[in-house]
């Protein structure tokens, strides 16, 4: 039976640790690395001469690559942070911080599809 001044075992939701600081530090660096990426690919967009001139850096399958970088970033920093809440629940850390960041990730990923993509990509999806 449990004793009014012991903390409960389990979960230890509320409890903060090295792991939560690990997680939101890697939530913040994948986030700056996909914005930054998005950043870098609107620029590099915005220098292309219209629809009609194919450059080497301009063609379709560069602009789809550029538009869906950043998002793929977020998408495989969430499924780390997934990954990672796994394997610290597993030897009995503290796991919820982990998967906050993943939820994070993968929220920012959808928000970043939806607003990201159609500037960059442009005429080659149609949209």
């Amino acid at each position: 039976m449990q004793k009014a001044d012991e903390r409960p075992s389990g979960d230890r939701l509320g409890q903060d640790g090295g792991e939560v600081h690990a997680a939101i530090r890697f939530a913040v660096l994948a986030t700056a690395a996909a914005v930054g990426f998005l950043v870098m690919a609107a620029l590099w967009v915005s220098t292309c001469p219209g629809t009609s001139v194919d450059t080497a850096a301009c063609g379709p399958p560069q602009r789809t690559l550029l538009a869906f970088g950043g998002p793929l970033i977020l998408l495989g920093g969430g499924l780390w942070s997934f990954l990672r809440t796994y394997r610290v629940w597993k030897v009995g850390g503290i796991w919820w911080g982990w998967q906050g960041a993943g939820w994070f990730l993968l929220t920012l990923m959808v928000v970043m599809v939806s607003i990201g993509v159609a500037p960059i990509a442009g005429p080659v999806l149609a949209l």
